[in-house]
């Protein structure tokens, strides 16, 4: 464990090369694609540039924070209080568990990189192309409740729905990892990790009906054909499914 202590740059590079290696090895254990780029993310970070720094905070929830980032080309910073996130509670587990979880989320982002941010970019484009009648609606209570310009076009709205599905998908493959090596306390984050207008558990949920692999190899692998509208449509069949079952 790193400790109560701040981090340094020395400590951030050190554990995005430990991610790289748990990244390795869960994928070639569970015969998952967590990462299609590694060999070449690793030669990028290899020149890449390691910062611990205190960074923007988002208080929508416990642990909704911002504790890490990555800037391409090669950048990764780390939260330097990551080692007191748990505060004001005392949970060292916690933050360990966190630290690790960071850390392999920015290095599955600079994995995304490294492969032309294919993810986001197919996503835009099936949602432009299969879903938009509901990017049509979307504008439309965007324009009634908000002043704000910032998002004009379906295909400004589109954009940002991709990146937010190639999140999704990073935090579900950073828990998938995490879960392999069994880190202490990680469901105890996931679960605070739900305050999201899309949280993380969409994908979890749809893996207790149907499975890791079914999330690999029908969502991952099938880039371009599902998108975060996909997923709460999954969800919701699921949920009325269960439904189903317990009525009487």
């Amino acid at each position: 464990m790193i400790g109560r202590r701040r981090l340094n740059s020395r400590d951030v590079r050190e554990l995005v090369f430990e991610s790289i290696g748990l990244i390795d090895d869960a994928q070639m254990k569970l015969q998952l694609p967590i990462c299609l780029n590694l060999a070449a993310t690793r030669s990028i970070l290899n020149r890449g540039t390691f910062q611990a720094a205190p960074l923007r905070k988002e208080r929508e929830g416990k642990y909704h924070t911002l504790y890490g980032d990555f800037a391409p080309p090669a950048t990764i910073t780390l939260d330097d209080e990551l080692p007191f996130c748990d505060s004001p509670l005392d949970l060292p587990e916690v933050p360990h568990t966190m630290t690790y979880y960071t850390s392999v989320h920015e290095v599955i982002h600079a994995d995304d990189y490294a492969g032309g941010d294919h993810i986001i970019k197919a996503t835009k484009e099936h949602m432009l192309d299969d879903h938009k009648d509901k990017l049509d609606v979307s504008m439309e209570i965007i324009r009634e409740r908000s002043d704000d310009d910032c998002i004009r076009t379906d295909e400004e709205l589109a954009g940002l729905w991709a990146i937010q599905y190639a999140d999704l998908l990073t935090h579900y493959r950073s828990y998938v990892v995490l879960r392999h090596h069994r880190f202490p306390r990680l469901d105890f984050i996931w679960n605070f990790m739900q305050n999201d207008i899309f949280p993380p558990s969409l994908l979890t949920k749809i893996e207790r009906e149907k499975g890791t692999r079914y999330i690999f190899e029908m969502i991952i692998d099938r880039v371009g054909e599902y998108c975060l509208i996909d997923a709460l449509m999954e969800t919701i069949n699921i949920g009325e499914k269960s439904a189903d079952i317990y009525t009487v």
